[in-house]
């Protein structure tokens, strides 16, 4: 191949390359936007209509959680077993029936249907086989495209609110809603299926890029061995790494479901408190990508580190937030700790393990953190009975200080069976 042509074809490679990033990019942003920080905004309208019980149109998100969290393995079996194309085309096909149930729905237990099929096709569409595409595709700017992809997630959820009240107050009709964000994740999908794959078959969708491997400085750890999956669980690192998301999760879920309640209980309007999410969520989610910038040049160990500091500082912050320093202090602790945490668990196992096994390890890690969703069932228990949100703020505090000396004390894995 001639110089000329070798440039070509590098320049095209790049070009397929950030156009999966794009695509990938595009559904983790709808996804968001169309689930956990909408369905908050649409189900007044919904329980309105319908004259459901709070409790039980509540149940919808404990059912969308759930099965986000319990087919967190599925996409590591699908890209197995079927390729990227079909992961992602099967997964928005899904989504996109199961937001049709809900905007055709009648009854309780449709909408349920409804949230069940969204939550399965959220695990296929989102993270685990996001990250999978960036690290077949773009090997050569893995972190700085993983933690853009997680920005632009992120960003999914800012919009999602303002897009439902956008919608019905244009359309005059929750329903329609639901059936733009069946439209759009459907349009999404097949897009996906169109151009999730090589040029030439289906054997080589699995292969790498040839555009190189990403350079890191000498003070990143990169795993020499790609691990067997078996060997990962059985490594104590994989279990801090995994607590470390679990608390951040269980955190992030209590934050958003208590603390606009806890902040009035001190005084705030809820202009202010809202104000506050608002602003942790885009922090949230420019975090990520400022890990993706950073983690070439620091080891992801010691942003996670610095994540679980700055969550702690966030979450001491809220116990007693009544007043403007720490409200400020709230939103930038724990908007910069959980979005950096999201994004350093998914370096550190990349980095540890290799990309191999990274949805298998990805999926048993989103698995384990499912148990997160007790979160604000725990927290409004613990309030009800000390008569106030402070303490369930302050023991999360504590636990993670737990989790930071963990990180902090943490070796790089070695695989038993060959000297590294």
């Amino acid at each position: 191949m001639s110089d000329a042509s070798k440039v070509n074809a590098g320049a095209n490679d790049i070009w397929r390359s950030w156009l999966k990033f794009t695509l990938v990019s595009a559904i983790f942003f709808q996804v968001t936007a169309a689930t956990f920080t909408s369905l908050g905004v649409v189900l007044p309208f919904m329980i309105e209509e319908m004259s459901w019980s709070w409790s039980g149109a509540g149940l919808g998100f404990s059912v969308l959680s759930f099965m986000v969290g319990i087919a967190s393995r599925l996409p590591s079996w699908t890209l197995r077993r079927f390729g990227t194309r079909a992961t992602f085309g099967v997964g928005g096909g899904t989504m996109a029936v199961g937001h049709g149930l809900m905007a055709t729905t009648t009854g309780l237990y449709q909408y349920l249907a409804g949230a069940a099929l969204s939550g399965l096709g959220y695990s296929l569409c989102a993270l685990v086989p996001g990250v999978a595409v960036i690290q077949q595709w773009l090997p050569h700017r893995r972190s700085f495209a993983i933690g853009a992809y997680m920005m632009i997630g992120g960003l999914g959820g800012v919009a999602g609110p303002q897009l439902v009240t956008a919608v019905i107050a244009i359309s005059g009709s929750w329903r329609m809603h639901w059936y733009l964000m069946a439209a759009s994740i459907g349009a999404l999908a097949l897009l996906c299926v169109v151009f999730l794959k090589s040029p030439t078959n289906r054997a080589s969708e699995e292969e790498p890029s040839t555009l190189g491997a990403e350079k890191h400085s000498d003070g990143v750890y990169m795993t020499k061995h790609e691990w067997q999956y078996a060997d990962v669980i059985r490594t104590p690192q994989f279990y801090i790494i995994v607590a470390a998301l679990t608390m951040t999760l269980f955190g992030g879920v209590t934050t958003n479901s208590w603390a606009v309640t806890h902040m009035g209980n001190l005084g705030i309007t809820i202009t202010i408190a809202a104000g506050a999410l608002s602003a942790h969520a885009l922090i949230n989610s420019s975090s990520r990508v400022f890990g993706g910038i950073l983690a070439t040049r620091v080891d992801p160990k010691w942003l996670l580190a610095s994540a679980l500091a700055a969550e702690t500082i966030g979450m001491l912050a809220l116990s007693v937030a009544d007043n403007t320093a720490m409200i400020v202090l709230f939103a930038i602790g724990e908007g910069y700790g959980f979005g950096m945490c999201m994004f350093a668990t998914t370096i550190l196992l990349i980095n540890y393990y290799g990309p191999k096994e990274a949805p298998k390890t990805m999926g048993t890690m989103y698995l384990i953190t499912t148990i997160a969703m007790l979160g604000p069932v725990l927290g409004g228990y613990v309030a009800d009975e000390v008569g106030g949100f402070e303490w369930v703020f302050r023991s999360y505090a504590i636990v993670m200080v737990i989790c930071l000396i963990a990180v902090v004390l943490m070796k790089p894995p070695h695989l038993q069976r060959v000297a590294e």
